[in-house]
């Protein structure tokens, strides 16, 4: 897969252009729909799909203080549409200027550089300025200007709706065995190892305490059954997310221990994948009963390992 951080003339070179349209903001099951669709009608003519999408929210720029957070890098993300078959990605930032756009600007920006045969878009999908444009108004376009707009309905799942606000909202209550039903793999956070307070060594259990950026998705606090991605290995661990409220924490943080390794990690990058709430952050009497409760935490952890 190819990946374009600007808007190039791709029509030239790739002819017969499939393009999904949207902010994919988590790759979830509804996105895999649209964009697997792309990739469907691409095949069917000898063509290229291609997803086009922002680096960045559209609502970072638009409305900086409603601006959801981060499910996904956009490194996984790239990630993730290669293994759906994607062809090209244009993953540029979204800045003020896009943000004036109108919709048949828009649809000119699309028309010159991709020149596409088909384009696939959610139900809700919006563009141009002020989001006036919408699937109707784009299908329109596309009878004027020779491209075919499939909009691909809703996706529920059990019932519910598939979007990436109630996923955010599975994340933030550390549900995170519905947010994966949602995504359709576990959520993880990828950081850098930073020192901490090393009370982890002292009591038995080294931890890797992890730097998340602000603006990234993180489940509330208490502790978690996870795996740890480390230079191509995988481990089992445990996480705790929180204030470490035993010895009077007053930050929130994320300290991870990686069971049967017993390696130095500061600098390192490494990648959590969340896979069970084991319980809630716990105030404990003395180190002996917090010490008693890890090692039962690490017991329960196993089955979901």
């Amino acid at each position: 897969m190819q990946i374009f951080t600007t808007v190039d003339k791709l029509c030239d070179k790739y002819p017969n252009i499939t393009v999904a349209l949207g902010t994919f903001d988590g790759v979830h099951l509804g996105h895999q729909k649209i964009i697997g669709k792309a990739v469907t009608l691409a095949k069917a003519i000898n063509g290229t799909s291609v997803v086009f999408t922002f680096s960045n929210h559209p609502l970072s720029i638009v409305a900086p203080e409603r601006c959801p957070s981060q499910i996904i890098t956009n490194e996984y993300k790239a990630e993730l549409l290669r293994s759906l078959g994607v062809d090209i990605l244009i993953n540029i930032p979204f800045t003020s200027t896009l943000l004036k756009y109108s919709p048949s600007e828009f649809i000119h920006l699309l028309q010159t550089n991709l020149k596409p045969k088909h384009v696939v878009v959610g139900p809700n999908y919006s563009f141009g300025y002020k989001c006036v444009g919408n699937p109707e108004l784009l299908a329109k376009a596309g009878h004027k200007e020779n491209f075919e707009v499939e909009v691909h309905p809703a996706v529920y799942l059990d019932g519910d709706l598939i979007s990436s606000t109630l996923i955010r909202k599975f994340i933030a209550e550390g549900n995170v065995a519905e947010s994966a039903r949602l995504l359709g793999r576990s959520f993880r956070l990828k950081g850098e190892v930073v020192t901490g307070d090393q009370r982890g060594r002292m009591l038995g259990f080294p931890t890797a305490n992890l730097n998340i950026p602000d603006n990234f998705a993180v489940p509330n606090n208490g502790v978690y059954a996870v795996r740890t991605y480390f230079n191509h290995s995988t481990y089992n661990s445990i996480a705790n997310i929180g204030i470490n409220p035993t010895f009077k924490g007053i930050n929130r943080h994320i300290e991870v221990h990686l069971l049967d390794f017993d390696d130095n990690l500061y600098g390192k990058t490494i990648e959590v994948e969340f896979l069970e709430k084991i319980r809630p952050e716990k105030t404990f009497s003395n180190v002996h009963e917090l010490v008693k409760q890890i090692k039962s935490d690490i017991e329960v952890a196993f089955k979901y390992y």
